[in-house]
């Protein structure tokens, strides 16, 4: 593998190591193999320090979780999941080391019954680590460590879990995990390494054959093949802290997202939203009350649509051509919204808009956003005349219903009793009594959608019902009132007639009978009829009455739109001339 980012006491042990294993390479003494401890022991405190660095970048995560768990949660499960990959890898590298050791010693079947318990173990802090190089004996042997590591084919590696192939596999998966890794945070936002963080990852990492003597060697053959215990050890500890490196790129990283996307204020303001500004008697007060966050540094620009919103169309509106009003906006932030309601229907009414602020990257984004509703209403005038609350049988009765603060789309309206309320197109309501003359009351009961989607009952209103009243009869222009009628108007031969008078319904009635009485010089004369017009006989009767004879219009029989029928009041007229 290649350095990636080192610093400069990495670079100076790297230094080291090569030119020791050139030495090596020319059989030089016992000072070069201790050289080698010295390079092992220096990379072994190199990893301790990492360790405790990385400890320390992942507590600061960790409590940056435990303070807003749902903003930092995806980064800290990527984390877990970075920290514990690494943490087997290492524990498998230095497994590792621990078998190449004891290959070298030549204790190797006896110390894989024991799991090397020799030379594999736990430090003080809690790490796993192996024997120190310095009390190996056979610290230049490589001819048992090539045959485990390698097989006798450097171009041909043996393959395996515990050799120098399967290392390569377990850091390049380690490596090709980071690479690839991303985060989608609590907004949705998906976060994946830079590209330079990338290239250096792919850099440190990076398994390319290497010249010797002008010809290609595989990675395997290169640093495992006739390379003695000595030299295998350092460069082994290397990659352990390459890993740590990269483990510790990748949490900074994390760590450092959580806010990379964040909008940054300057003043804070507590925000108020009441979910309606007209509150119902026995209704509950709702209000979204929050923490709003703005920066007077970067006033922020607001549009609205002037057309209403139609509750339906959520396309995300964008402020260039398409009409938008923009919106005073004042030095904390807030779009100063007013309209006139002069000429707008009664109803509700919600708007859309924009709000284009500066994002944490000095780029304009957009945010939409939906008005609460707004119910425009006449002013509220209710005037109840409690004598004249009253619905009549067989015809349709007018009735609005109205409740201030609540548009009329939103009412449930019901009546009791076995009677009928029908909602009309107008918004107004007709109500049919029960046929039924049992059923003296009609009770009408409201109840009302609240902004929150809750159903109110908002009261209940009392009717008394009744019967049509009776109709007067009419006959030539004349009601029982007159009394008194001409000559002329009695052969005009009209039908008798039925009215409502002073009745504010549009009642039709109609006459199924009568019957006529004349009184002439003290004797009666007695005809009857079985509709409203007169009948021959009538006629000719009437044709002979004079003055001072009397008319008698009695047993006049009516049907009703109630379905009754009724027999109304006898109509008395005297002939004047």
């Amino acid at each position: 593998m290649s350095g990636g980012k080192e610093t400069p006491r990495q670079k100076m042990i790297g230094m080291m190591y090569l030119v020791l294993t050139a030495l090596l390479a020319l059989n030089i003494s016992k000072e070069v193999l201790n050289g080698f401890v010295k390079v092992e022991n220096s990379l072994r405190t190199t990893q301790e320090t990492l360790a405790a660095k990385i400890h320390d970048t992942y507590t600061a995560l960790e409590l940056k979780y435990n303070s807003n768990q749902e903003k930092v949660g995806p980064f800290y499960d990527e984390a877990q999941v970075i920290v514990r990959k690494a943490d087997n890898l290492v524990k498998y590298i230095t497994e590792l080391k621990a078998r190449c050791l004891s290959v070298s010693e030549g204790d190797f079947l006896e110390q894989e019954a024991v799991n090397f318990s020799k030379y594999f173990g736990v430090n003080e802090n809690g790490k796993d680590t192996t024997l120190n190089l310095k009390y190996i004996v056979k610290k230049d042997e490589f001819q048992s460590l090539t045959s485990y590591m390698m097989g006798s084919e450097p171009q041909r590696p043996k393959e395996g879990e515990w050799t120098a192939h399967g290392l390569k596999l377990a850091i390049v998966a380690y490596r090709d995990y980071l690479t690839s890794m991303s985060v989608t945070d609590n907004l949705g936002n998906k976060r994946t390494l830079p590209a330079s963080t990338i290239k250096s990852l792919m850099e440190r990492f990076s398994f390319e054959d290497e010249l010797e003597d002008g010809r290609h060697v595989l990675w395997e053959a290169a640093n495992f093949y006739d390379v003695p215990l000595a030299a295998v050890m350092p460069l082994m500890s290397k990659m352990i802290i390459d890993i740590q490196d990269a483990e510790e790129d990748a949490i900074g990283w994390l760590l450092g997202g959580i806010e990379a996307k964040s909008l940054k204020f300057s003043e804070v303001m507590p925000l108020s939203i009441p979910q309606s500004n007209y509150i119902l008697r026995g209704d509950t007060l709702r209000a979204d009350i929050f923490l709003a966050a703005f920066d007077r540094t970067r006033i922020p620009e607001v549009y609205v649509d002037p057309n209403k919103w139609d509750g339906k169309d959520s396309t995300v509106l964008d402020y260039e051509g398409l009409g938008l009003e923009p919106l005073a906006v004042n030095d904390m932030g807030q779009g100063l919204m007013a309209k006139s309601t002069k000429g707008m229907n009664l109803g509700q009414y919600q708007y859309k808009g924009v709000i284009r602020y500066q994002g944490p990257e000095g780029d304009m984004q957009m945010q939409p956003f939906f008005t609460p509703i707004y119910t425009i209403a006449e002013a509220a005038l209710v005037v109840s005349p409690t004598k004249m609350n009253v619905f009549y049988r067989g015809v349709p009765n007018p009735v609005e219903v109205s409740v201030p603060g609540v548009s009329n789309d939103k009412l449930q309206v019901s009546i009791s009793g076995g009677h009928k309320i029908k909602k009309q197109s107008d918004g107004t309501y007709i109500v049919e009594p029960a046929k039924s003359t049992s059923v003296k009351e009609a009770v009408i009961s409201v109840k009302g959608e609240m902004p929150d989607g809750s159903i109110t009952n908002l009261g209940t209103s009392n009717f008394r019902v009744k019967r049509i009243p009776d109709p007067v009869p009419f006959w030539a222009g004349k009601r029982p009132s007159d009394r008194t009628i001409t000559k002329n108007e009695v052969i005009s031969f009209a039908p008798l007639a039925a009215k409502m008078d002073n009745f504010d319904f549009d009642v039709q009635v109609r006459v199924k009978g009568f019957t006529i009485r004349v009184s002439k010089d003290g004797t009666f004369k007695e005809l009857k009829a079985t509709n409203n017009r007169l009948t021959a006989d009538m006629k000719a009767l009437l044709e002979r009455v004079r003055r001072g004879n009397t008319i008698y219009f009695e047993d006049i029989s009516v049907q009703m739109p109630d379905g009754t029928q009724r027999i109304l009041a006898p109509m008395k007229l005297k002939i004047t001339s």
